[in-house]
């Protein structure tokens, strides 16, 4: 009989069995050990090889079987998907007037991708004056002169003011201390006593006045010759990532230009531009599961919320989109990226079905299964996966129905078949 080689190539992850056989005994009485399995090589692509276990081997690997059954599942439609930034999740920030970007305390202008915090300081931006400024016209000079006249006048008064509440206040402490006195000599009434406080009180109170406004005379004195400006401080509007940063330290900017973005992506959504004679046939209030491109049958699979946004199509595409919200789980979704995304339809079928469990991959992502031919035989099939849900893998095509395959233990079948079991 001519044995059909078998494809070494493929290399499989196996569990590696980790006890002996129990040893047995021959005619003499002496102890030999069982193999824990014979591996027999079948002239079938299909079929590569059938596994015998021994018992004691067939006991310790809690094998459990499972049979290809028939159900309706609903029928899903796979759609591609980009994933954008929902609406009030992006911050743009601009410069109000132009100006030269400075640091914030002198402490580092954070870089982008950085994840920043609402209400955190970027950095600042200190106006500039135009030349204009520098050079004021006839009558222009003639204003700031007034001005300046009238500011100074404003200022003589408010200094005025203040000397005289300061000797007011001082009057009416004396005087109350005076009304104090006689009250305790028993020569006063407390009625005067009283009057001397409110006195008092009401002093203190223009005094407080005055000040307030001697100090605001004063700044604006001190600053009508200044040419340089207060800076503007730029905080950070929402929590999330400093996307971009197109401005550096010391930069002279624009009125208009960009300063940072900041997006939040602790949530994302997936649009899905769908052909419209399409969407009648979608369950469009359902949540779709979104898988990425390049993944194997071993892909991940992240479950997406329907999302009521507002209507959007493309007339050249004949499209509509359809939105999907899901948790970025570690920021592993971008903007930008395209999607894998599957839509269940308003339809069911009846499909082969077994547990997903059953199902293993090698390294080219082929499928295959254990199937049961006999007490403690296992043969390897190959198996054509059309989709998985969370518990099911849905077959093409490969095994009929009623087959009984292995479910818990199919790893370890393959180490055996393979060598790398014990």
């Amino acid at each position: 009989m001519t044995w059909q080689p078998i494809s070494w190539g493929v290399i499989f992850l196996a569990l590696v069995l980790t006890a002996g056989c129990h040893p047995a005994n021959d005619d003499t009485g002496h102890a030999v050990h069982e193999k824990p399995a014979k591996v027999t090589p079948l002239p079938d692509e299909a079929n590569l090889a059938e596994v015998e276990l021994a018992s004691s081997a067939y006991d310790r690997l809690g094998i459990s079987i499972s049979r290809v059954e028939l159900k309706d599942l609903t029928e899903v439609r796979m759609l591609g998907g980009e994933v954008v930034i929902p609406p009030g999740e992006s911050a743009v920030v601009v410069a109000p007037v132009s100006g030269t970007v400075e640091t914030v305390d002198e402490s580092s202008i954070p870089k982008p991708g950085a994840v920043v915090k609402k209400g955190q300081l970027i950095f600042n931006l200190r106006p500039l004056l135009t030349p204009e400024r520098f050079v004021p016209t006839p009558a222009e000079r003639a204003q700031i002169a007034n001005a300046q006249a009238s500011l100074i006048s404003l200022q003589m008064a408010a200094d005025g003011d203040v000397q005289q509440f300061v000797e007011q206040v001082t009057a009416a402490q004396i005087a109350l201390n005076r009304a104090q006195q006689l009250l305790r000599d028993r020569v006063g009434s407390e009625r005067s006593v009283d009057d001397a406080k409110a006195q008092l009180a009401l002093a203190e109170a223009r005094l407080k006045v005055a000040k307030e406004r001697k100090t605001v005379l004063d700044q604006l004195t001190s600053d009508i010759d200044k040419v340089s400006t207060a800076p503007i401080t730029f905080e950070s509007p929402i929590d999330g990532i400093l996307r971009a940063m197109p401005v550096t330290l010391g930069q002279m900017v624009p009125v208009g230009t960009t300063l940072f973005e900041v997006v939040n992506l602790d949530v994302i959504w997936i649009r899905v531009p769908v052909y419209v004679g399409l969407l009648e046939e979608l369950q469009q209030t359902e949540p779709a599961r979104v898988t990425f491109f390049g993944d194997d049958g071993q892909r991940r699979t992240y479950e997406a919320q329907p999302v009521k946004a507002p209507p959007n199509a493309d007339p050249l595409s004949s499209t509509a989109d359809l939105f999907y919200s899901i948790v970025n789980q570690q920021g592993r979704f971008r903007p930008g990226e395209r999607v894998s995304v599957e839509i269940p339809l308003s339809t069911q079928t009846e499909s082969l079905v077994i547990p997903i469990n059953a199902i293993l991959y090698d390294i080219y992502g082929g499928t295959w299964v254990y199937e049961r031919t006999g007490e403690r035989k296992f043969r390897r099939s190959r198996v054509i996966v059309q989709r998985t849900t969370e518990d099911l893998a849905i077959l093409k095509q490969g095994i009929p129905l009623g087959t009984e395959v292995v479910v818990d233990g199919a790893a370890e079948l393959f180490g055996t078949e393979f060598g790398t079991g014990k």
